[in-house]
Parts: C-alpha cells; structure tokens; sequence
C-alpha cells in the first residue's frame, strides 16, 4: 500500500447515519463530503449519473465540473409533526404565502397552470407567463423586471405522478420550460454547456421511513426520473439496518 493511500481519510467502509430511530450502514463514498453526516447528523448523498452509483473514495465531485453537473443530490429529512399522506400537497400549496397570493398567484395555484400533455410519464403543469405577467404587474407595477422571470428558481414548472387513487405519488419541480436546458446529451456526455443550467427538484416519500427525500439534477436527465426515483428507494432499503438506540 502506498504512503498515500494509508494518509487517505477516503475509504468505502459503512457509515452509521441516522433518519428518526432508523439507523442506516452507508458506504462512507456516497456522502457528499464522502466522510459521513455532518456534525448535527445531517446527511446528503450523491451517485453519478447515468449508472447512479457513487464516485470512488477520494473523487470529490466539486473537484471535476463534469462530475459536478452529473451528480444526483439526495437529501433526506425526518418528517415527525407533518402527516406524511399530506407532504407532496403541502409542496405544491405552501402554507407560508397568503390565502390571497395561493388563490391569485399563477405560480402558486395548479388551476391557474397550463396542463400539458405528458411527459415522461408525468403530467406537466407549466406557468403561464402571460397570467403571471399580468398578476405581477398589478402587484408592483413596472418596477419589475419580467424578462428575469423566465430564469428565476423560484417560477418553476411542475411535473406530477399520482397513484389510482389520485393522490400524489411524486413532485418533481424544474426550471421553467422558457428557459433552455443550458445543455445537450450526446449519448452520455454532456456537451454545448451555456449557463444557466435548468435544474430539476424530485420530491418523494419513503412511509417506512417516514421520510421526506429532497433529489436534485438536471433537467435533460429528468428521462430518467423513474430510474432515479427506485434507485432512491432502494439504497435505502438497501442500507437500513434496525432503530437507532
């Protein structure tokens, strides 16, 4: 073994890590600082698309903006005072904005949105700018500046999965479909960069758990939602262990 390996803190040896009493053994190379949770046990995953596994021990993912923008951020949250059979609505209807700006705001109200055909499996609810161009301006006149609508995080397009009896399976949020993807697939190489990059926020549900699962990537891989989401599921499964002490 060389001398660098032995000083290497960088290792595939489990992790314990911690969800509620759910105790979890997670290779140390899938945490994002590939060490483990943070001091307060927080923790954020991250596999490599397009196989969805982690990055080998000491290949650290902002090193390498190839590794960077192919990264699957996976971060999941404890959900013990919100009922999990609520949790995609809640998403979707926000209980901080007013009773007035949820019924009045195109980019808050689902019946407000343009339903598309769908995508991926998915039904698309677009903004429409032109209800949000109108609500803004009655809402603060011309001091805002709506050509930057377009490309804020904030004004996202919504893609939803439900199940047979209608109620939300998956929330997947992404950058408005009038801003372009920033890049391009050649099979599995990303080419033609050109900032901003549209993004894609995947939400989900693990009941056994009762968990929340925050993932992250681009939009051109959002083909691969159902891909990414049972692989979700299934390194947690995978990796559970028993209740935490």
């Amino acid at each position: 073994m060389t001398d660098a390996a032995v000083a290497s803190p960088y290792n595939d040896k489990p992790v314990e890590a911690k969800l509620g009493p759910h105790r979890f053994e997670i290779p140390a190379n899938y945490f994002d600082t590939q060490l483990g949770p943070d001091f307060q046990g927080n923790m954020r995953l991250i596999v490599q698309w397009p196989d969805l596994q982690p990055l080998a021990p000491g290949e650290r993912y902002f090193d390498d903006q190839d590794r960077f923008r192919k990264g699957v951020n996976i971060t999941p949250s404890f959900i013990d005072r919100v009922p999990l059979d609520s949790l995609l609505e809640r998403i979707l209807r926000s209980d901080i904005d007013s009773p007035q700006a949820a019924q009045e705001d195109p980019s808050l109200n689902i019946d407000l949105r343009l339903r598309g055909e769908p995508v991926f499996g998915l039904e698309p609810y677009y903004l429409d700018f032109r209800k949000f161009d109108a609500y803004l301006l009655k809402q603060h006149g011309d001091k805002v500046d709506l050509a930057r609508q377009r490309e804020s995080s904030l004004n996202r397009d919504w893609f939803v999965q439900r199940d047979a009896q209608g109620k939300l399976a998956t929330v997947i949020t992404c950058s408005s479909r009038e801003m372009p993807d920033g890049v391009t697939l050649d099979g599995n190489t990303l080419k033609q960069i050109e900032p901003p990059i549209a993004t894609c926020e995947h939400s989900l549900i693990l009941p056994r758990y009762n968990t929340r699962v925050t993932v992250e990537y681009l939009r051109v891989f959002l083909k691969d939602w159902q891909r990414i989401d049972a692989r979700v599921r299934g390194l947690f499964d995978q990796y559970h262990r028993n209740a935490a002490p």
